[in-house]
């Protein structure tokens, strides 16, 4: 059966116990001793107890009232917790976020967005998913990924999606290869010195599909699923590799180097998407608004290489 007890009654009886006193006991929980006494009373009258021995010089716990103590004392201490759990997130310093992108992103612009987040929130944890967009996607809807990015997030009503980014696709190849002493590149190009393509299902293979469709589509001469086996497969001499401005090598990389692909031209736009009509917690609200903060001073420096 539920009593009328309320949280001042349980804190007015333990701040004359810690206190030894009700003036005390008022002078810290801020309010008058008459009120406190009235506190105290009302909550014996519910619990038809007596969990004070007054006398005109000293409080003392009864009997009951020592057994009563602890149990409320652990009450007090995990709603306070529970509290301070609260106003930790709403303030985000405290809480776990999702991310679901496409590698490249998680390869260039996640690592710089993350550094900058740790310094602001070191208590919010990040779980980065790289994965296809299609599986971004999935995850959004399901609720396994609170944001993600993704190029081309579809007319999704599920889906909220902000565009964030565009980069351009160049040819990344060795700084020895023949094709290095050209300004830039065609697509034509890439295909007679063998390309060397991300697997068929992600986002910047179906961008290189858009290329390749207008010099009439032919197969790449290998695959891979990340940026960073497809750099590693070019270093090594196995082809050359058409990639977006997030994944090509830095721009003083000892061996690779990349060259602007042109007829045609292809550009991916990226998008952070989140689900339509749903509250971000707000640790995701907070990695929400660093990610746009990130890629606006990737806008800003008008980044053409890494």
């Amino acid at each position: 059966m539920l009593m009328n007890v309320d949280l001042r009654q349980l804190q007015a009886f333990v701040a004359v116990v810690q206190t030894g006193s009700f003036s005390r006991a008022a002078r810290s929980l801020g309010m008058s001793q008459s009120a406190l006494s009235q506190s105290v009373r009302q909550l014996e009258d519910e619990l038809q107890v007596r969990l004070l021995d007054r006398t005109t010089r000293s409080v003392q716990l009864s009997k009951v009232g020592a057994d009563f103590l602890p149990g409320i004392q652990r009450l007090l201490a995990d709603l306070d917790h529970q509290l301070q759990d609260l106003r930790d997130l709403r303030e985000h310093r405290r809480g776990h976020v999702t991310v679901a992108c496409v590698p490249s992103v998680a390869l260039r612009l996640m690592p710089v967005v993350l550094a900058n987040f740790q310094r602001e929130h070191p208590m919010v944890s990040v779980t980065l998913k790289e994965i296809s967009r299609h599986q971004i996607i999935a995850g959004l809807r399901s609720g396994d990924a609170e944001l993600g990015i993704a190029n081309v997030p579809g007319e999704d009503p599920d889906l909220d999606a902000t565009r964030i980014l565009t980069d351009s696709f160049a040819l990344v190849m060795r700084r020895d290869h023949p094709l290095a002493s050209q300004a830039s590149v065609s697509w034509e190009d890439g295909v007679a010195a063998g390309l060397i393509a991300m697997a068929m299902g992600t986002g910047i293979r179906l961008e290189m599909e858009r290329g390749l469709a207008e010099i009439g589509r032919r197969d790449p001469l290998h695959e891979a699923e990340h940026p960073a086996t497809l750099l590693a497969m070019v270093e090594a001499g196995v082809g050359v590799a058409p990639l977006p401005s997030l994944a090509w090598p830095a721009a003083d990389h000892p061996v690779l180097t990349f060259r602007k692909l042109v007829a045609p031209v292809i550009e991916r736009d990226l998008y952070l998407i989140k689900r339509a009509g749903r509250d971000l917690s707000p640790a995701g609200r907070a990695l929400h608004r660093g990610i746009l903060s990130g890629a606006q001073a990737i806008r800003d420096r008008a980044v053409t290489g890494w």
